[in-house]
């Protein structure tokens, strides 16, 4: 599992900066926060896969979960019924669980938000899950789309959510990092005056624009 400094630098950064540090890639789709403007989830994955409709196996991931999890569950992105609400957000949030992310419906939106506790999902649902099975937890998944393995780090924000394989955590830290720097100087630049925009001709005429 990633170290607890590594996840903390990415607390630093947006889902932007590092899904550019990322070539583009690892960003789920469809699935955003229900919380405040301003939301920013960070944490290690502690994956789940659920029947649809089925929320056994997240309530004994609340369980289980370390301090600074983030509960990931797919679900094949049905939002027929809420997988979570109120009530188990404020358990997961007792046991330190970090938030959600869910390829599924939640419900309770207008207590989460108040909680200000981080949930992104797929969407809303008034409708209950049942407790029946079968799951499966620390098994590699696909939320939004997007491979998520047990201990990638998770980040969310009001863009969406991104995950960062740990096997390439400290690498994507310095790829962003420079990216931020780059950003810096193109500031700097543009309000000095002196930003160079030549690119833009130089890549169309590269590509037979006229």
């Amino acid at each position: 599992m990633p170290s607890p400094e590594i996840v903390d630098r990415f607390k630093n950064f947006s889902t932007s900066n590092v899904a550019d540090a990322l070539g583009r890639f690892h960003t789920m789709t469809g699935i955003h926060h229900v919380n405040n403007p301003g939301t920013h989830l960070a944490g290690v994955a502690l994956t789940v896969r659920t029947a649809p409709g089925d929320n056994l196996m997240i309530h004994k991931a609340i369980d289980i979960a370390r301090p600074g999890d983030v509960i990931v569950v797919e679900c094949d992105g049905s939002v027929g019924r809420a997988l979570i609400g109120e009530l188990m957000c404020l358990t997961a949030r007792k046991n330190g669980v970090a938030g959600f992310v869910i390829d599924g419906a939640i419900r309770d939106s207008n207590e989460l938000r108040r909680m200000g506790y981080p949930v992104f999902a797929k969407g809303k649902n008034p409708a209950g899950p049942f407790k029946e099975g079968p799951g499966e937890i620390y098994v590699p998944i696909s939320c939004g789309g997007t491979p998520v393995n047990p201990g990638d780090i998770v980040l969310g924000d009001d863009d969406g959510v991104v995950v960062i394989p740990q096997e390439h955590a400290e690498e994507i830290i310095r790829r962003t990092e420079d990216i931020l720097k780059y950003e810096r100087n193109y500031v700097r630049d543009l309000e000095a005056g002196t930003l160079d925009r030549s690119w833009v001709d130089k890549s169309l005429k590269a590509k037979g624009v006229q």
